[in-house]
């Protein structure tokens, strides 16, 4: 018995450790496959605090270069994972037609967009969209 107990602590804390924080507070979990990974939406989050924890969890958990480009894999919508949560999924591996997909500036559109599969950003880029975590003082 006490070692079924402590097989279930040990497996409730792996699930736990799955996650990934980003700067802002979002959320991003691995969905499966080699690079796909989802970001949840959490209350007043916009596509720029997605892209943002996307491209974080690309550089921290992947080991992405900067110039790496992050696909959007699903649009944002109901978490296939999470009950009650919107989410995004993004990957570093994309298949041909996700990597075929709109860029920023295509049709003379700069927005950043979570509606479009296979939109794409580079890491660097999307990071951009972060918070700053030090503030520079100048004397």
């Amino acid at each position: 018995m006490r070692v079924f107990g402590l097989s279930v602590i040990v497996a409730g804390c792996a699930c736990a450790a799955s996650a990934f924080t980003a700067v802002n507070g979002i959320n991003a979990f691995t969905e499966g496959g080699d690079a796909r990974f989802e970001v949840i939406s959490e209350r007043g989050a916009g596509p720029r605090e997605i892209w943002c924890a996307a491209a974080q969890y690309a550089r921290v958990v992947l080991g992405e270069a900067p110039n790496t480009r992050i696909y959007l894999a699903r649009v944002i919508g109901p978490s296939p994972q999470y009950d009650s949560k919107n989410s995004a999924s993004f990957t570093t591996r994309p298949d041909s037609t996700l990597a075929s997909g709109p860029r920023p500036g295509d049709g003379g559109n700069y927005s950043v967009s979570l509606k479009t599969t296979g939109y794409s950003l580079r890491l660097a880029h999307a990071e951009g969209f972060c918070p700053r975590i030090i503030e520079e003082w100048i004397d």
